[in-house]
């Protein structure tokens, strides 16, 4: 069977052992996206990690039907058998890559500066709503 690659790290990552749920905590940056990168391992209390990888790579085969996972690390693969692994990405630099980027003048963030500061008065959204007459009771 063939393997995929699930996570890849980029110069390194850290291995914690946890208590809990989650016995191991892998992190570092992401090989693809420069962005930080965790894998945590339940069900791993048996497997032994150094502290340290200078390259490390999450693969997974499918075989039969269980996933089988390994670790490919420093020239070594670890066979991981795990009852469950999470990887967690940072998202914040995708998420702001699709955001249009709005621009607003500084007239307009002062007005709204001014209004939103206002109506933090007692009993100034009274006195505005007398203002905007009876168009803005509809």
């Amino acid at each position: 069977m063939s393997s995929r690659i699930i996570a890849a790290f980029r110069d390194g990552a850290q291995c914690h052992r946890e208590a809990g749920a989650v016995q191991w905590s892998i992190s570092g940056v992401d090989k693809d996206c420069a962005m930080p990168l965790e894998i945590l391992l339940s069900g791993a209390a048996s497997i032994e990690l150094p502290a340290r990888f200078g390259s490390a790579e999450l693969h997974v085969r499918d075989e039969l039907g269980t996933p089988v996972y390994e670790l490919h690390g420093d020239g070594k693969v670890y066979a991981l058998q795990v009852r469950a692994v999470q990887v967690h990405r940072d998202a914040a630099a995708a998420f702001a890559r699709v955001l249009p980027d709005v621009r607003i003048s500084l007239g307009a963030r002062l007005g709204w500066w001014l209004l939103l500061n206002a109506l933090r008065v007692p009993g100034v959204s009274g006195l505005l709503r007398r203002f905007r007459g009876p168009s803005g009771n509809q």
